[in-house]
């Protein structure tokens, strides 16, 4: 790990396992065609994160015993780090705890169901946190794709951020923001972006980097998106 580098930018990591990933595409897709669709989300958006210079990537994966496999699909040129705790908020309290134990004064959270999100948020993310306390990016389900931290005041503001959140429900980033205001951290906002976790997700996934294609902008998920072209075949 290079100290020098005074941001973290974690990816929250599943091993991609059929009926462990995905699974609200099923049974419009198959267990498998589920799992091979989250590894290209997840080797598509490792592979953009990668190009970013000054910025440590880790990997806080899960289970605790899938280290080996996540290093064979994304290769061992970034930190791993298993995920910890019961939920989400646990999980991302952990992964907190562990940078800023490493002495990293910049901190982002990112998840991985999110393979076109134009790498310039995660550039707002960055510069964000030099006046912030906390950067959050909302998704349109009402959760986030990104949280980010500024190492000052991070002992108090963390555990606040991630307590009593409902998680997996429409509410989570309204009541995350009703925590960074209830503690008074400053906040820098990101603009919206989409998860992809159901059918309808999917074909708006597959409308969208078609249209990209189209109007010859860059298509970042490359992978992604040649599996979505073998998969419609497949359905058709």
């Amino acid at each position: 790990m290079n100290l020098k580098v005074d941001t973290c930018l974690i990816v929250f990591a599943k091993n991609p396992i059929p009926n462990q990933v995905k699974t609200r595409l099923i049974p419009d897709v198959s267990p498998e065609q589920a799992a091979s669709l989250y590894s290209a989300f997840l080797i598509d958006w490792c592979e953009t994160l990668s190009e970013l210079s000054n910025i440590d990537l880790v990997i806080a994966y899960t289970p605790k015993e899938s280290q080996a496999d996540l290093q064979s699909l994304l290769g061992e040129d970034v930190d791993y780090i298993p995920q910890e705790g019961i939920d989400l908020g646990e999980r991302l309290t952990s992964a907190t705890q562990w940078a800023s134990e490493n002495r990293y004064n910049k901190i982002i959270l990112v998840g991985s169901d999110s393979p076109t999100l134009p790498i310039s948020y995660i550039f707002q993310a960055v510069v964000g946190l030099d006046t912030r306390d906390v950067v959050i990016g909302p998704s349109v389900d009402g959760g986030y794709y990104l949280i980010g931290f500024s190492s000052t005041n991070l002992t108090t503001t963390v555990p606040s951020v991630f307590e009593n959140i409902a998680w997996s429900t429409a509410n989570v980033f309204q009541q995350t923001v009703e925590r960074i205001h209830a503690i008074d951290a400053t906040l820098k906002l990101l603009p919206p972006w989409y998860d992809v976790d159901t059918p309808e997700d999917l074909a708006f996934l597959h409308a969208h980097i078609s249209a990209m294609r189209l109007s010859e902008d860059s298509v970042q998920a490359s992978r992604t998106e040649k599996f979505l072209i073998e998969l419609s075949k497949e359905i058709k």
